[in-house]
Formats: C-alpha cells, sequence, structure tokens
C-alpha cells in the first residue's frame, strides 16, 4: 500500500477516534451540567413547597395541605406526582389518581441526618426523578416530589445530534483535509521514492527534483548529494579494483583466497608461473591437491590455531612445499590472513604464496659455508662464541668451551660473566648495528686477558648475530708486565748511575779547576823565569867584556 493511502487511513483513524471521543465526552459533560441544572430547579420548587406545608402540617389541616400540592402540579407540568408524610409518618396528601401506592413510602427513604433524598425510577414507562424533602429539620415530616425526566432527556437528545452533525461536518472537512494534506506530502516522498529505485537500479544520474524547502526538500536534496557521492565513491573503487586487478594480475607473488573446506575461491595469474596452473585450473581445486598429507595437516593446524586467535591484523607467515603441475617440489613461503566477518566468525581465508627455492638453496649455500666456518672455529687455537641480538648464544667453540664450561641455553651476559642481566659495557648493539670493535677483556672466572674481537655475522635467514674472538694474551700481558718492571729496575738503576757519574764529574770537574789552576800559575812562573832570565843575560854579557 502506498504511503499516500496509508497516512490518509491513519488520519482518518485518528479523526474519528477523537471524534467519537469528543462527542462522548461533550455530551456527558451537558448531561451531568443539564441534570445538575434541573436538579437546582426541583429542589427550589421542593424548598418554597415545603415552607408552605410547615405550618399547615403543623395544625393538621388536610385541606390546605392538598390546597398547596395541588397547585404545585397546576403550575409545573412536569411534577407528575406529590405525596406528603405528616409528622407521624402518615400520608396525609397526594395527587395520585387511582389510589397512592404503597411502596412508594419506602421506595426512597430519606436518612436520618440528612436532608434531601434523591432517586430516580420508572413509573408507568416514564422515567421519573423523585425528590424526598423534610418540611422541618429533625423532624419525619416529609414531601415527595416525582418529576419527569422526559424534558432533560429531549434536551440531551437534541444536544447530542446536534454534536453529532457538527462533530460529522468537522470530521468529513477533516477527512477532505487530510486528502489534500497528505497528497501535498506524499508526492515529493513518492517522488524520491521513484529516484530511490532508479539509483537502485543502477542510475546514479538521476536527480530528484526539488521543489520544497522543507524537511522532505532538505532530504531530496541530502538524497541527490548523496546519490553524487556514491556515484563519485563507486568510481574511485572501480579505480581501486582496476588498479588492484592490474597488481595482482602482474605481481610475481600468486595472491589467493580460499574458502573455510580449503578450496580455492581465487587466484591471480601468477598461479601458472609458481606452480604451472592456469587460474581456471586452480580455481575450484582443494589445497590437498598441491601438497603432501603431511604439509597439509600442518596448514590445516595453523589455519585453526589463527582461527582461535581471533582477528590479528599481522597474519601469519611461514614456509612449506607445494607441487609443481609436472611434480617438482617447489618451496614457497604463504603469508596468510583469516577474514572474519561483522560478527567475529571466520569466512574465508587469504593470502599470498612466493616462491623461495632460489632463497633456500641460497640459505643451503650460507649454511654450508657457515658449517665450514664453524670448522674453522672449531680448530683455532683462539676462542669463538656467537651471540643473537636476544643474548641468547648460538655456539661457543671448544678452546673457550674448556675454559668456561657448557653454553647451551644460557645468556652471554650469564654465561661470560656471572651476571643476571645486561652488562652496562656490552658492545652488542654497535656491532649488531654493523660495526667491528677491538677491546680487551679480564675473565674472573679464570683471570685470563683477552683480546676481544667483535664483528657483525650475517645469518642464512637474514639476521645478524655477533661473533666475537678471544685471544688469550695473559702471556704477553705478563711479559709486558715484566719487561715495565725490568724497565722501572733499569731507570732506576740509570738513575742511580747517573747520580754517581754526576758526582765524580763534578769532583774531577773540581780538580780540573785545581790543575788548571796550578797550569795557569806555572806559566805565569814561566813567563817570570823567562823574563828574570831575559834580565840576567845582559848583565853576563857586560861581566864578560869588562874581565
Amino acid at each position: 500500500m502506498k504511503i499516500y493511502y496509508k497516512l490518509n487511513l491513519l488520519i482518518i483513524l485518528l479523526l474519528v477516534i477523537s471524534t467519537l471521543i469528543i462527542t462522548a465526552s461533550v455530551n456527558v459533560r451537558m448531561s451531568d451540567a443539564l441534570e445538575q441544572e434541573m436538579l437546582e430547579m426541583e429542589l427550589i420548587i421542593a424548598e418554597y413547597v415545603t415552607e408552605d406545608l410547615a405550618n399547615p402540617l403543623l395544625q393538621k389541616d388536610a385541606v390546605a395541605v392538598n390546597e398547596i400540592i395541588d397547585n404545585v402540579m397546576i403550575r409545573n407540568t412536569d411534577v407528575r406526582y406529590i405525596y406528603v408524610v405528616d409528622f407521624d409518618g402518615v400520608v396525609v396528601a397526594h395527587t395520585f389518581s387511582q389510589g397512592f401506592p404503597a411502596d412508594m413510602v419506602t421506595a426512597n427513604l430519606i436518612p436520618p441526618n440528612e436532608k434531601t433524598a434523591i432517586r430516580v425510577f420508572s413509573v408507568e414507562g416514564e422515567s421519573i426523578q423523585d425528590v424526598g424533602v423534610r418540611v422541618l429539620d429533625g423532624m419525619d415530616a416529609k414531601v415527595y416530589f416525582g418529576f419527569s425526566r422526559a424534558n432533560i432527556i429531549t434536551s440531551i437528545n437534541k444536544t447530542t445530534n446536534t454534536i453529532v452533525r457538527t462533530v460529522a461536518l468537522v470530521l468529513l472537512l477533516g477527512i477532505v483535509m487530510s486528502f489534500l494534506l497528505t497528497r501535498t506530502l506524499t508526492s515529493p516522498i513518492e517522488k524520491l521514492v521513484a529516484g530511490i529505485n532508479r539509483v537502485a537500479e543502477g542510475d546514479l544520474d538521476f536527480q530528484v527534483e526539488v521543489t520544497t524547502s522543507d524537511d522532505i526538500g532538505v532530504l531530496a536534496d541530502s538524497f541527490n548529494r548523496m546519490t553524487a557521492e556514491r556515484k563519485r565513491t563507486e568510481e574511485a573503487l572501480r579505480e581501486s579494483e582496476e588498479k588492484y586487478h592490474l597488481l595482482a594480475d602482474n605481481t610475481l607473488d600468486c595472491i589467493w583466497q580460499i574458502n573455510l573446506d580449503f578450496k580455492f575461491t581465487y587466484v591471480n595469474p601468477a598461479s601458472y608461473q609458481l606452480l604451472g596452473y592456469t587460474q581456471e585450473e586452480w580455481i575450484g581445486s582443494s589445497l590437498s591437491d598441491h601438497c603432501s598429507p603431511e604439509n597439509m595437516e600442518f596448514m590445516l593446524n595453523l589455519a585453526k590455531e589463527e582461527i582461535k586467535k581471533g582477528n590479528n591484523p599481522n597474519g601469519l607467515i611461514f614456509e612449506t612445499e607445494l607441487f609443481h603441475k609436472n611434480g617438482e617440489i617447489i618451496a614457497v613461503e604463504i603469508n596468510e590472513k583469516i577474514i572474519f566477518d561483522d560478527d567475529g566468525n571466520p569466512v574465508s581465508i587469504q593470502g599470498t604464496t612466493r616462491n623461495i627455492t632460489e632463497r633456500k638453496q641460497a640459505e643451503e649455500i650460507l649454511r654450508a659455508e657457515q658449517n665450514k666456518l664453524i670448522n674453522i672455529f672449531n680448530s683455532m687455537e683462539d676462542g669463538i662464541y656467537i651471540v643473537n641480538q636476544d643474548y641468547n648464544i648460538e655456539y661457543v667453540n671448544p678452546v673457550l668451551m674448556k675454559d668456561l664450561g657448557e653454553w647451551e641455553g644460557r645468556k652471554c651476559y650469564s654465561y661470560l660473566h656471572g651476571r643476571e642481566e645486561v652488562c652496562p659495557w656490552c658492545k652488542n648493539q654497535d656491532v649488531l648495528s654493523g660495526k667491528t670493535l677491538q677491546w680487551e677483556w679480564k675473565s674472573d672466572k679464570t683471570g685470563k686477558i683477552f683480546d676481544l674481537i667483535d664483528t657483525p655475522l650475517k645469518n642464512p635467514d637474514g639476521s645478524i648475530s655477533k661473533l666475537e674472538i678471544f685471544r688469550d694474551i695473559t702471556k704477553r700481558k705478563q711479559a709486558e708486565e715484566e719487561i715495565r718492571k725490568l724497565n722501572t729496575e733499569l731507570e732506576q738503576r740509570v738513575a742511580e748511575r747517573t747520580a754517581e757519574l754526576k758526582d765524580k764529574n763534578a769532583e774531577l770537574e773540581r780538580m780540573n779547576r785545581l790543575f788548571v789552576g796550578r797550569e795557569i800559575r806555572m806559566v805565569e812562573l814561566k813567563k817570570q823565569i823567562a823574563e828574570l832570565e831575559k834580565d840576567i843575560k845582559p848583565d853576563k854579557k857586560a861581566g864578560d867584556k869588562t874581565t
């Protein structure tokens, strides 16, 4: 059913229910008001009559009592009967033409502490409101009036008919207005629904005509913008899918997806280069068709464990072997991830497979080289040990093991230094970053001194470990210490001998100075003697001549 008819039906239903409720409510209120008005008039009439009857009853004047009630009957056409009970409880006057009904005395008794009593009952097919009033307070004298309810019932019926006609007219106008209003409201909605159907069918270029600025207009405008955004999104998604397919179709890795029964639901063209199968041959085949039972059980257990872990964004990487179409066994690396739905239930497994045959061969070569290297290490006179980045010892050669003992399962800082935590002077991080270091270390266990050379060592799996060479330089250090002591002693002796020579040189210098002074004096004396001799020789010559 169209929304137009639903809204009209709902509005009409609400109008009818509202009309019935209003009509009933007004009718009840009008009836109550008329009833109250009638009762007030009846009590006023009864009050006047009881005032008139008080004296005649006290005087027991039956004629006067009858005259009064007859006059009331004449003046009030709605009064159907009146009867009077005197102070002794005896009916002394009434207006019943066929005689006073005996059961009327007890039909509407006035309670002892009340002044009036009112009761409605039917008399000869007519609805009568019987009103009993005491003539005097505290006395048993009473007057009963039977007021006809025909007029009030007629008034109520007329009022009800008027209300019903009025409400019916209003209801009719409301229905007409509802049809017009719903048509105005639903017409844009129907256009919007038609637009939604067009868009659902794939016509993303369709735009709903916006003719109003109200909520429907805003909704239509929002729908148009949403459609345009969806078109852009789908175009972007289409481009992304094209790029993905371009990438998937041209990558060297095999991209695949399998269901929980381990049957392939998608594979890219790289499957042919990897294992010799076309996409058509691969899709629909089971994983067990491409591997040994042992490898199938291995991969099945891995998948079960991953499913137990829940949604793991990192996925799982492992190595295994698959069959080539020609029967050759291919070493592969698989990177897989379990796909879960919004409720957390596993729905499929997707991943990539890469041929690692060349890498495995390179690893074997590297491993063989490493084994050769280990053999060399085992035959070396220097100590050798290898430790990984987690401080776990991977190898200790016999020379070092002879000094430090067994090493399996131990950390380097525990094995070498007896510590429970990483050494503050540890060089591992520097070496693992690519540096080669040389330093000296004295073992507290053996007392030996080693010249250490630390260098990075690349493992077959690509990780880096630290290779450390221990060269025992204890004897060299001892010889160096002995040489140092001898040098010290020699230096001391040289210093002592130097001091002795210094003293002797001083004495020699003193003696030399003495000898030099003597020689100088001798020279001077010789000069003086020579001069004297010169002086003496002329004297000798002169003497000879005289002779």
